[in-house]
């Protein structure tokens, strides 16, 4: 029994790393036929949500100022919480200041009450674009971000910055955009959104706001446009959001119990656009169950190879025979393929893989041990 029950349990993980598969060969179709509207430059609002930054917000707030140039950008900082470093930073670059109290529990709660609250501010933009503190704008940001037709939401790209645990979390963050949303995104999926960097219609944004229950908002606006039939895409590779991650361990623990925390709230919270999203594409909706499943997948590596040890000896023992030694096999060969796509994805040297593996899976530890933490904040980190 205990066998049948390792192998169930492992089954999403399998799942995953063959969807990790599918979408690595349909990104090879990449680039795709451009279509994106040549029309007049649209009305972009920034909002830079915060909570308790104090002066942290300032660098985020001066790239966007850099990259607007000839557009038409207004900028306001969503604050979360009174925070009076913060306001005196934006009033100093003469950006919009709006506070939402009381403050908590998330980010998409903020999101959510800034729709309901400031409508007048949505009403004056063509564009949406979420930012997160710690996040910076190229300067030639607004020139180089397309939007395809028919699109409810843009996904810019990610380039990580920061040194030992930051430095691990930008090379998965960017072989997932390169080599897993490129296949999303040419096999007609919806793309993953990833919190800092999206862009969204302002229709989009109010069908959404209200909707967000948990702390990963970005998942979850993800499922919610890809149930609703919505099109999420990538945006031109030159609209780059440099994005400064945690450097000390203790710090990227704390972002990722909240992280990790929504990854299972999703799968309790939002069962039908789940449901509806298996009966839109059924392909699509098992690959976004078996990720919610595995991930994070540091982890569930590690995971998958001590219950493939313990198959072999299982097997090699004379208990569990051939079906031991085969479910090994699988388990094994669903990990090393894993390891070669990550490999050739990030094309970074196998020492420093092991590395940046070993701290993130010292960050993850961290998380469960803050899981209660997480219940009663936004849990961010501080980035150098």
């Amino acid at each position: 029994m205990w066998r049948v029950l390792c192998f169930a349990v492992s089954l999403p993980w399998l799942v995953d790393a063959g969807m990790r598969q599918l979408l690595a060969r349909a990104a090879r179709a990449w680039p795709f036929p451009s279509d994106a509207v040549a029309a007049a430059k649209p009305r972009w609002l920034v909002v830079v949500p915060a909570r308790s930054e104090g002066q942290a917000v300032t660098p985020t707030l001066t790239s966007v100022g850099v990259a607007t140039r000839e557009h038409s950008v207004s900028t306001v900082l969503l604050l979360d919480g009174a925070d009076d470093e913060a306001v005196a930073a934006a009033r100093a670059l003469a950006v919009t200041a709006v506070v939402k109290d009381p403050p908590g529990p998330t980010k998409g709660a903020a999101l959510r009450w800034f729709v309901e609250n400031r409508a007048d501010l949505l009403d004056e933009a063509d564009v949406i674009l979420v930012l997160d503190v710690g996040s910076r704008l190229v300067p030639d940001f607004f020139d180089r971000l397309d939007w395809p037709r028919e699109a409810q939401a843009v996904q810019a790209w990610l380039l990580g910055e920061g040194a030992g645990v930051g430095q691990a979390a930008s090379l998965s963050e960017s072989a997932a955009q390169r080599w897993q949303d490129r296949g999303r995104q040419s096999l007609g999926w919806a793309v993953q959104l990833r919190g800092t960097g999206t862009a969204f219609t302002p229709s989009a944004l109010r069908r959404l706001a209200p909707r967000l229950k948990t702390s990963v908002e970005d998942t979850e606006a993800t499922l919610l446009l890809a149930a609703d039939g919505g099109r999420i895409v990538l945006g031109g590779e030159g609209a780059i959001v440099e994005d400064i991650k945690p450097v000390r361990v203790a710090d990227a623990a704390r972002q990722r119990s909240r992280w990790l925390l929504g990854q299972l709230a999703v799968l309790v919270r939002q069962p039908g656009a789940l449901l509806r999203l298996v009966w839109r594409n059924p392909l699509e909706g098992i690959a976004f169950i078996a990720g919610l499943l595995s991930r994070p997948l540091s982890l569930t590596a590690l995971l998958r190879l001590v219950l493939a040890l313990g198959f072999a000896v299982d097997g090699l023992a004379g208990r569990g025979g051939a079906p031991s030694l085969a479910a090994s096999g699988v388990l094994v060969v669903s990990l090393l393929s894993d390891l070669v796509l990550l490999r050739r994805a990030t094309d970074a040297p196998w020492p420093h893989l092991v590395a940046a593996g070993l701290r993130i899976l010292l960050a993850w530890g961290g998380a469960l041990l803050l899981l209660p933490r997480a219940l009663f904040g936004w849990a961010r980190g501080r980035r150098e």
